[in-house]
């Protein structure tokens, strides 16, 4: 029987997310900058996002011993208090240095596969069982610290942008697996208690894996969608995006 840091690398060795068509397009040029720009407005809903459920499942932790990982970790996503360095502020200036104005980013209607996503998110790390929640999240941060290397390293190749202009995704190639680390080290109890706490986590890491990766092959295939809508503000009452800089 495989240990839960085993079992982790397993299924990171199975998935190859470095092999996912949206990272193999943008990397060989088979994806255009135009392309490219418009799935990361999409993303850009998903970084906004991402902080919510994880700080639902943080409170239904019942230790703040254990809790408190979970929530330095949705601290760390608003920038440890500076807002200006909040993930949301980092991802829209990325945009904005691939001339994007956040105007355009405010016409874009949400697409079904990061409403999907987030919308996972929210069911599960509300409803399911907690080790499933934390184990999810956990595979989600470990894939995106490779991801975010081979997208920021596909920008300077293809002379988008310098090394140096490259933000979000220079932090997240390190954070996230700071961020994994901690959400692993709670799952690692769950997986070696029992055979519950075990198939508890298991389908978290699956699901986790399989949602992430699933919204980039969306996002691919979808490329070159162009959908404006015709209202401001959040695309639904769950999902935090104003653009308004009062919120």
């Amino acid at each position: 029987m495989l240990g839960f840091r085993e079992r982790v690398a397993e299924l990171k060795a199975r998935v190859r997310a470095m092999e996912s068509p949206y990272l193999v397009g943008l990397a060989d040029g088979t994806m255009t900058r135009e392309e490219f720009v418009e799935t990361q407005i999409q993303f850009l809903f998903a970084v906004v996002f991402f902080s919510r459920p994880m700080a639902v499942l943080g409170a239904r932790i019942p230790r703040p011993e254990v809790r408190f990982s979970v929530l330095h970790n949705v601290l760390e996503e608003h920038g440890e208090g500076k807002m200006s360095l909040s993930h949301e502020r980092t991802f829209l200036e990325l945009l904005e240095r691939l001339d994007v104005e956040r105007a355009e980013v405010e016409r874009r209607a949400l697409w079904p596969e990061v409403r999907v996503f987030n919308a996972t998110l929210t069911g599960v790390c509300t409803h399911d069982d907690v080790p499933t929640g934390v184990a999810m999240m956990g595979i989600i941060e470990d894939l995106f610290s490779g991801i975010s290397a081979s997208i920021g390293e596909s920008i300077v190749a293809r002379g988008w942008l310098g090394a140096d202009e490259i933000v979000h995704y220079a932090t997240h190639e390190e954070l996230d697996v700071e961020h994994a680390d901690e959400f692993y080290q709670i799952i690692e109890a769950y997986h070696g208690a029992s055979e519950r706490g075990r198939y508890q986590v298991e389908q978290g890491l699956e699901l986790g894996a399989y949602v992430f990766l699933q919204m980039y092959r969306g996002l691919w295939e979808a490329r070159a969608r162009r959908v404006e809508r015709s209202v401001g503000g959040p695309h639904s009452l769950a999902d935090g995006w104003y653009l308004d800089e009062a919120f």
